[in-house]
C-alpha cells in the first residue's frame, strides 16, 4: 500500500509539472539548440548507460595480467565492443609501440616482528606497490626517517634497513634515493599529497611511481598505516619488514580505440571528442579518466539515437571520438593521421566527468582556450554548460510555479544536487593541449578538486549518475552545435562570441577599476592607470581574435572571414568607450587625492624600465641538432614567474614580441605583473641559451 501510494504521488506530480502552462524562455533559458532539440537530448541521454560502461572499464583498481599485454587491452575491448553495439562507424583500435613495461605479478608488504601482519597486496590495493621493477624477497629492520630532512638521514645506519618515512613534503621519489644511497634496503612512505590529506583520508594512498635501484622496493603506505607504525616504534617496539616482490618485463604500447560519426559529405571539415582511457598502462581510476571515456561514449549513443529519430539533423561535419592514452596517445594517432589533423577544427575533451562533486567539495570545471590561443569553441560549451545549469535549478521567482525547475535533468538513480559549475581560465596537462599543438582549438571539462585524484579511492563508488546525466547533455548540445556544419550555426555561435565577449569586457573593466581603486597614492594610482588600459586593451584583442576565428564555421571560410571582420571595428570601439571610463575614473581617484591631471592625459607615460623593454625584441634560438627547443635552463635557479604565468610565457616567447608586449599580454590575461620581474626572468631564460633579446629595428 505504501509503494501504491508513493507512486500515485509520483504520477501525480508529473501530471502536475506537465500541466503548467509554458511561459517564454528567459535568456538564460535559451542555448544554440533549438529548445525542442535541447529537451530531447536532455531525455535521451543515460547517466545509468555511462554509469554502467564503467562499471565495465574499471569495476575496481587492478593489477594487469600480463597476457593481456598480447593482444588490446581490457578498456580497449569495451570501449570498441560498444561503439560497434551503438552504430558508431568506423570502430578500430590502433597500437604504437611504447617500450618496455614492468607488471607485477606478485607484491606482498609484511611485518613478520613484533608479530606477522601483511601490510599491503599488491593484489588488494594496486597502488601499494611504487616500484614496479623491484624482483625478490628483502627484509630488514624498520626505522623512522622522520621529517626526512637530510640531517635525519645522517643521524642513524641505514644499512640493510626498510626506513619509514610518515612526515616527509619532499615526496617518495626524493625519501627513497636518500635512503638507497645510504644502503637502505627499501622504503615505506607516504606520497607528499596524501599527507596534506590525511586528516580527512587516512586510509588513502595517492599513486606514487619510484624506478628500483638494484631491485630495492619502495611502498607507497596509507597515512594511517605510516602512523601506526610510526606509533610502534615510538614506543619501543622493534620492526622487521619483509617485501615479497615478482615482476616480468612485458612489451608496452599506446593503444587509441577511435570511432566516428560520419558527415553527410558535404564538407571536408571534422570534429573530435574523448576522454583518456589510459595514464600509461599501470594506473586506473574510475573519475581520472576512465568517466570521461564512458560519458562520450554515452554522448555518441545518444547522438546516433536520435539522429535516427529526426530528432536530431545528421551533422555535415565527421565526428571523431577518441579513447586512448593521455596526451600521448592523441599525439600518436593526430601524428599517425595527418590527413585528419588537418581537417579537425575544433575537440572537446572531457577529463573527470562522473564524480558526486557534493561529495567532493567540488565544481564541474569548463577550462577555456589560454588567450595566446583565442577561439570561438569556449561560448559553445559554456553556452551548453549555462543552459543545464540554469534550467535544473529552482528559482526563486518561480513561485506560481511551485518553484520548479525549468526542466529537471537528473537520473533515476542519481543524486538530487545543484548543478555546481564554473567557467576557468585554461589549464593544461590533458589532451585537449595536444590538440592545441597541433593547431586545434579544443576545451576541457573537469571536476576539481576530486579528493581521490590519483588514489586508491578513485572508485566507481564516488560517481554521481545524476552528473553523468547532466555533462551529457551539456557534452552533446556542444557536440551538435559544434558539428552541424551550416551558416546557420555559424552565424548564431558568432552572435554568442558577441555576447559573451562583451562580458568579458565588462570583467577587464571592473579588473581595471579595482586596480585603481586599490592605489595608495600618486604612483601606484598612475600604475594603476596603465594596468586598467591594458587590461581593457588586452581583451579587446582577444575578443576580435574570437570572433575572427569562427569564420572557419561557415562553409566559404573565405566568405566567413568577411563577415565576421565587421565586427573588429565594432569591438575596438566598445574599447575606446571603457577606455574613457577608466580616464575619468582615473581623474576623480586623483581629485580624491588632491592631484591635477592633464585635461587630455592620453597614454600613460613609460617609465624608464617600461621604455627599455618597449625596445627589446625576444628571439628565440633554434635548439641543436637532435634537441628539443626552448627548453634549455629553464629547470636551473633563478628569477621565476607565478605558476600560472609559465605556460602563456613560454608560448610568448616564439613570437618575436617585445618585452613590454609579453608583459602586458600576461598582465592583460591575469594580474599586473611588474616590468622589473619580466625582465629579470627574461634574462634568466636569454643566460640559459634558449632565447636572445636583441634591439627593436
Amino acid at each position: 500500500m505504501k509503494k501504491l501510494f508513493g507512486l500515485v504521488l509520483l504520477a501525480g506530480g508529473l501530471v502536475a509539472a506537465s500541466s503548467v502552462a509554458p511561459v517564454a524562455q528567459e535568456r538564460e533559458d535559451r542555448t544554440l539548440l533549438s529548445h525542442e532539440q535541447m529537451t530531447a537530448i536532455i531525455n535521451e541521454v543515460s547517466g545509468e548507460r555511462a554509469m554502467h560502461t564503467l562499471l565495465e572499464l574499471v569495476p575496481y583498481q587492478r593489477v594487469r595480467n600480463p597476457a593481456e599485454y598480447d593482444g588490446p587491452f581490457q578498456e580497449s575491448t569495451v570501449m570498441a565492443n560498444l561503439a560497434k553495439e551503438y552504430g558508431f562507424d568506423n570502430v578500430t583500435i590502433e597500437s604504437f609501440s611504447a617500450g618496455q613495461a614492468w607488471q607485477p605479478t606478485q607484491g606482498e608488504l609484511w611485518m613478520t616482528a613484533p608479530k606477522s601482519v601483511k601490510i599491503y597486496d599488491v593484489h588488494d590495493v594496486a597502488l601499494s606497490l611504487a616500484t614496479l621493477n623491484a624482483s625478490g624477497d628483502f627484509s630488514g629492520e624498520l626505522v623512522d626517517i622522520g621529517a626526512a630532512r637530510p640531517e635525519d638521514f645522517d643521524a642513524q645506519d641505514l644499512t640493510g634497513k626498510f626506513v619509514l618515512s610518515a612526515e616527509s613534503v619532499s615526496g617518495l621519489s626524493q625519501v627513497y634515493s636518500q635512503a638507497i644511497q645510504r644502503g637502505a634496503v627499501g622504503v615505506i612512505g607516504v606520497n607528499a599529497i596524501g599527507a596534506q590529506r590525511a586528516l580527512d583520508f587516512p586510509d588513502q594512498i595517492v599513486s606514487t611511481g619510484v624506478n628500483a635501484q638494484d631491485g630495492k622496493p619502495a611502498w607507497n603506505a596509507a597515512p594511517r598505516v605510516a602512523r601506526e607504525l610510526k606509533a610502534l616504534l615510538a614506543r619501543g617496539d622493534e620492526i622487521t619488514i619483509r617485501s615479497i616482490n615478482q615482476t616480468v618485463q612485458v612489451p608496452t604500447r599506446s593503444e587509441v580505440v577511435h570511432a566516428e560519426i560520419l558527415g553527410d559529405g558535404s564538407t571536408t571539415q571534422e570534429v573530435a571528442i574523448g576522454g583518456h582511457l589510459y595514464e600509461g598502462v599501470i594506473k586506473q581510476g574510475a573519475n581520472d579518466d576512465n568517466s570521461g571515456c564512458a560519458l562520450t561514449l554515452e554522448i555518441g549513443r545518444a547522438y546516433i539515437k536520435l539522429i535516427k529519430e529526426g530528432k536530431l539533423p545528421r551533422p555535415k561535419r565527421t565526428i571523431n571520438f577518441q579513447w586512448l592514452a593521455e596526451i600521448s596517445g592523441t599525439n600518436y594517432w593526430l601524428n599517425a593521421h595527418p590527413e585528419k589533423a588537418s581537417r579537425i577544427i575544433g575537440d572537446l575533451n572531457f577529463d573527470m566527468e562522473g564524480i558526486r562533486v557534493s561529495q567532493s567539495r567540488s565544481y564541474w570545471i569548463l577550462q577555456r582556450t589560454p588567450d595566446t590561443f583565442p577561439s570561438y569553441i569556449n561560448d559553445i560549451a559554456q553556452s551548453n554548460m549555462e543552459y543545464i545549469a540554469d534550467i535544473s535549478r529552482e528559482r526563486v521567482r518561480f513561485r506560481g510555479n511551485g518553484y520548479l525547475p525549468s526542466q529537471l535533468v537528473e537520473s533515476a538513480r542519481g543524486s538530487k544536487d545543484a548543478f555546481y559549475i564554473k567557467i576557468d581560465k585554461h589549464y593544461g596537462s590533458s589532451d585537449h593541449v595536444t590538440y592545441m599543438q597541433h593547431g586545434i582549438p579544443a576545451v576541457m571539462f573537469i571536476t576539481w578538486p576530486d579528493m581521490w585524484y590519483h588514489s586508491s579511492e578513485d572508485t566507481p563508488d564516488k560517481q554521481d549518475t545524476t552528473q553523468y546525466k547532466r555533462a551529457a547533455a551539456v557534452g552533446l548540445g556542444s557536440l551538435a552545435a559544434l558539428s552541424e556544419g551550416t551558416d546557420t550555426m555559424a552565424a548564431r555561435i558568432v552572435n554568442e562570441n558577441l555576447g559573451r565577449g562583451l562580458a568579458r569586457m565588462g570583467e577587464s573593466h571592473t579588473k581595471g577599476l579595482g586596480y585603481l581603486a586599490d592605489a595608495t597614492d600618486a604612483a601606484s594610482l598612475a600604475a594603476a592607470y596603465r594596468d586598467a588600459r591594458v587590461s581593457i586593451t588586452h581583451q579587446a584583442q582577444i575578443e576580435k581574435a574570437v570572433v575572427d576565428s569562427a569564420s572557419i564555421l561557415y562553409t566559404d571560410v573565405n566568405a566567413g572571414k568577411a563577415k565576421t571582420a565587421v565586427f573588429s571595428p565594432l569591438i575596438d570601439r566598445r574599447s575606446v568607450s571603457l577606455l574613457d571610463e577608466v580616464a575619468a575614473a582615473y581623474q576623480l581617484q586623483a581629485s580624491q587625492r588632491g592631484m591635477t591631471l592633464p585635461a587630455n592625459m592620453g597614454e600613460p607615460v613609460l617609465s624608464v624600465a617600461e621604455q627599455e623593454a618597449a625596445n627589446l625584441v625576444v628571439e628565440q634560438v633554434p635548439a641543436p641538432a637532435g634537441g628539443r627547443g626552448g627548453g634549455r635552463g629553464r629547470g636551473a635557479a633563478g628569477p621565476s614567474l607565478p605558476t600560472e604565468f609559465n605556460a602563456e610565457f613560454r608560448g610568448l616567447l616564439s613570437r618575436n614580441m617585445t618585452v613590454l608586449e609579453i608583459r602586458d599580454f600576461l598582465s592583460g590575461e591575469f594580474t599586473p605583473l611588474p616590468i622589473e620581474t619580466v625582465m629579470a626572468v627574461l634574462r634568466a631564460t636569454e643566460a640559459s641559451g634558449s632565447i636572445k633579446l636583441v634591439p627593436r629595428k
